[in-house]
């Protein structure tokens, strides 16, 4: 009986910690869209992130100064800066591969 009442004693010490942790997934998910769409030229990197169960919404995570901006994916200046992104990135790579 003393062996049963230890172990259950551990398990919900264990389940105290592991619940309090927090959780890397849902401290990146975006939560809402920023009214502000980034300059292409001041934008450091991006990231697309879905509706997957683990976050709520689609975003577009851009990542300016250091800080996260989440942007609406459907929202059209966001659709033009992604076009853009893509064409820079495309002719870095041509440059690279000329380059070599």
């Amino acid at each position: 009986m003393k062996q049963v009442l230890a172990v259950l004693i551990c398990l919900s010490i264990v389940n105290f910690v592991v619940s309090g942790a927090p959780t890397h997934i849902l401290t990146s998910c975006c939560r809402k869209y920023s009214k502000k769409v980034p300059s292409i030229n001041r934008i450091q990197r991006y990231e697309i992130q879905t509706n997957n169960g683990h976050c709520r919404i689609d975003a577009v995570k851009f990542t300016v100064a250091g800080k996260r901006i989440c942007s609406d994916p459907k929202n059209k200046r966001v659709i033009a800066t992604l076009k853009q992104l893509s064409e820079k990135e495309q002719k870095m790579k041509m440059m690279l591969i000329l380059w070599d």
